[in-house]
């Protein structure tokens, strides 16, 4: 059984930490707000405690000792985990359950991120951690209540419900179209497209859509995720094809634009997926039901 009066204090290896980080009792001392002697009388019982020195002292000044160098990162290590735990605990004070919802990159940063709050707000004793994830899943049985996804439209994915289909816009920095305006379909020759790798058909189906002949100009560097294409648009790189509920609120500040107004629905959807044992949750149902409440009145 494990004897705690062996182990040493927090305080001595908090002290020992900040000798080690500095190489210095003096600094150690004002980094603790400590007095220099406090700072060698712990250190001294420490070392006395492990029968092993941890400090080399010279006239010049200070080092590690090789035992001192393996305990180190060990002891750094486990007073980690021990602030860590505590943390956790703290910020589930009040807290009647936890709600983990694994989103795609982009979903969660240019929407969930910057409207989590009102659910929060609504309902402040359910804390979400947010996860991101990306493609479809064959098991969503795993630790995630809910996840969300944007998948080709159909009608056998388990467990999933539609929450609204994607409709893309073409989107361009207020700033790139100023220095080079786009009046009609043929001014496009002016500019630059920002590649979609992962779904690299949707600029075809725009020209499709919208009975664009002419070639098209792509930038020389693909982007994974839309939030990417967004922070590329922004920095005048070129234009984008971007979900218009991802870049609405910017459009409406004026950030950005859809030169003449081209927007197409693509074959895709984002679907909310939830494990068949988890139907039945409070914080499931009030979580996607204040997600559909908010689709439904974008």
């Amino acid at each position: 059984m494990l004897n705690l009066k062996e182990l040493p204090s927090i305080k001595a290896l908090r002290t020992f930490i900040a000798v080690a980080n500095n190489l210095s009792f003096s600094k150690a001392a004002k980094e603790l707000s400590v007095t220099q002697g406090a700072v060698s009388k712990q250190v001294s019982a420490l070392e006395q405690q492990l029968g092993q020195p941890l400090f080399e002292r010279h006239l010049n000044g200070i080092k590690l000792t090789s035992i001192g160098q393996q305990y180190l990162p060990q002891i750094a290590e486990a007073l980690e985990v021990l602030q860590n735990a505590t943390a956790s605990l703290r910020q589930m004070e009040q807290v009647e359950d936890i709600l983990t919802v694994n989103v795609t990159p982009s979903f969660a940063s240019l929407w969930l991120i910057p409207a989590i709050h009102r659910f929060t707000e609504q309902y402040p004793n359910i804390q979400v951690s947010l996860k991101t994830g990306d493609g479809a899943l064959h098991d969503i049985s795993g630790e995630n209540d809910i996840v969300i996804r944007c998948l080709p439209l159909a009608k056998h994915y388990e467990n999933a419900t539609l929450l609204c289909r994607e409709r893309l816009k073409l989107v361009a920095s207020k700033a790139l179209v100023k220095s080079a305006p786009i009046q009609c379909y043929a001014d496009l020759g002016k500019h630059v497209f920002l590649p979609q790798v992962t779904r690299p058909q949707l600029w075809e189906q725009l020209k499709s859509q919208h009975y664009i002949e002419d070639n098209i100009e792509f930038y020389g560097v693909g982007f994974e995720h839309f939030y990417m294409s967004l922070e590329a648009v922004k920095h005048q790189q070129g234009l984008a094809l971007l979900p218009d509920f991802m870049v609405r609120e910017r459009m409406q500040q004026e950030q950005l634009v859809n030169p003449l107004h081209a927007e197409f629905e693509s074959h895709y959807g984002y679907y909310v997926m939830v494990p068949n044992y988890k139907l039945n949750s409070r914080k499931v149902y009030l979580f996607t039901q204040w997600l559909k409440k908010a689709f439904d009145e974008k």
